[in-house]
């Protein structure tokens, strides 16, 4: 197996596999301007999300720094921020953040700009010359230890946890023995077999962080009080699971057999190689959003049900734990894990098929989330005094 992918080098010395000039919205108010200018020059991404003002300081805060991971993410090679003007998420702030990776960051205020049909006029302007600047670049041979994966899984089932999730399990390792980085989500999906990861952390340290950390969402879950509400979704339930611990056993197998070499926050970029953490609600889209801030280059997502859910500036790899759900949804799946259950291959082979298209992905391959152009985008929803999972 050939170990390097064909990436774009960027200023700050990190590496991309994509090439994007993206328009992010800094508040839900400017969401307009940028889905004009994208609708005006295609060839850019548009963000739109329905955040961007709050009056608690802590949710403002992760805000701004998940903003400005979505702008710093490698995929990234230009963008250009709207704001309103009078939000509680400043542009500025994001700005130098997105500014310390020495890519160019434009950025514009409707309010200043004496309102939208002006912004849209010079962020058209803008969105030209960014594309332009973006042309000049190619792509080169990139060592696969410098590719970071996420892993998510969503519309679970029965199956999940015997092929789909053992399966990306095998290419996990592949990466993290090819010196890569490994980022494995959803601390509400670790419920009921958080020991099992505890067990693999490489020192007491880092199993105290993942153990408080899943004794914490436990707490914040247990503050919303008994409800109609099963902790698995009706989606899991048909396709077969009963419990979160089910699910969550079937969860972390996404993570390999490899130690476990750091806890990171939400949308936090790791510092260690090697299989780590992420603090990430169960909101598939929130939780894919944190991964992508926190440095990402791709995806790669399980599902027994099926979904069409992308990213927009990871590509995300659909992977299917039963040949019916990837039949139905062929459109929608890359990957039918499938085959494992009809013994047409191993997890072992399914594991280096996954890996292989890991690889042809990040070296320009097309997932069918980015043909269909599935790019949905939220934030966890996170404040001073509660998070709501």
């Amino acid at each position: 197996m050939n170990n390097t992918f064909m990436g774009y080098v960027n200023p700050d010395g990190s590496v991309g596999i994509r090439n994007l000039v993206v328009v992010l919205p800094m508040v839900i108010c400017a969401n307009s301007v940028a889905q004009q200018i994208e609708k005006q020059v295609p060839e850019v991404v548009a963000i739109p999300h329905t955040h961007g003002c709050t009056l608690d300081p802590t949710s403002n805060q992760e805000m701004t720094e998940v903003l400005g991971g979505i702008g710093s993410n490698p995929n990234v090679a230009g963008i250009i921020l709207v704001a309103l003007g009078c939000e509680s998420v400043l542009m500025d702030d994001v700005a130098k953040i997105i500014a310390r990776t020495k890519k160019p960051v434009e950025t514009l205020v409707i309010q200043q700009l004496g309102g939208t049909k002006k912004t849209i006029a010079k962020g058209v302007k803008l969105a030209q010359a960014l594309l332009k600047e973006a042309a000049q670049r190619f792509r080169q041979p990139i060592p696969l230890s410098e590719l970071i994966v996420g892993t998510e899984c969503g519309g679970s089932d029965g199956y999940s946890g015997l092929s789909a999730n053992p399966a990306v399990g095998v290419a996990s390792d592949l990466h993290v023995d090819q010196g890569g980085t490994v980022i494995l989500s959803e601390i509400t999906e670790f419920l009921g077999a958080e020991t099992i990861l505890a067990d693999r952390c490489v020192n007491a340290d880092v199993r105290k962080q993942l153990l408080d950390l899943v004794a914490w969402t436990e707490q914040s879950l247990a503050r919303l009080g008994s409800s109609n509400v099963a902790d698995i979704t009706p989606g899991n339930m048909k396709g077969g699971l009963t419990t979160i611990e089910e699910k969550s056993l079937g969860c972390i197998k996404k993570g390999g057999s490899r130690m476990v070499e750091e806890v990171v926050g939400y949308g936090v970029r790791p510092t260690k190689r090697g299989l780590v953490v992420m603090d990430t609600p169960g909101h598939d889209i929130e939780s894919m959003t944190g991964i992508a801030a926190g440095g990402a280059h791709l995806i790669v997502f399980t599902t027994g049900r099926g979904t069409p859910t992308g990213s927009p500036i990871c590509p995300v790899i659909k992977v299917s734990s039963n040949t019916p759900c990837y039949l139905n949804m062929q459109d929608n799946i890359d990957v039918d894990a499938g085959l494992v259950l009809s013994n047409k291959e191993s997890l072992a082979t399914m594991g280096e098929i996954i890996y292989r298209e890991i690889i042809q992905v990040a070296s320009g391959k097309q997932t069918k989330a980015e043909l269909s152009q599935n790019r949905e985008f939220a934030l966890r929803r996170y404040g001073s005094d509660c998070i709501i999972y």
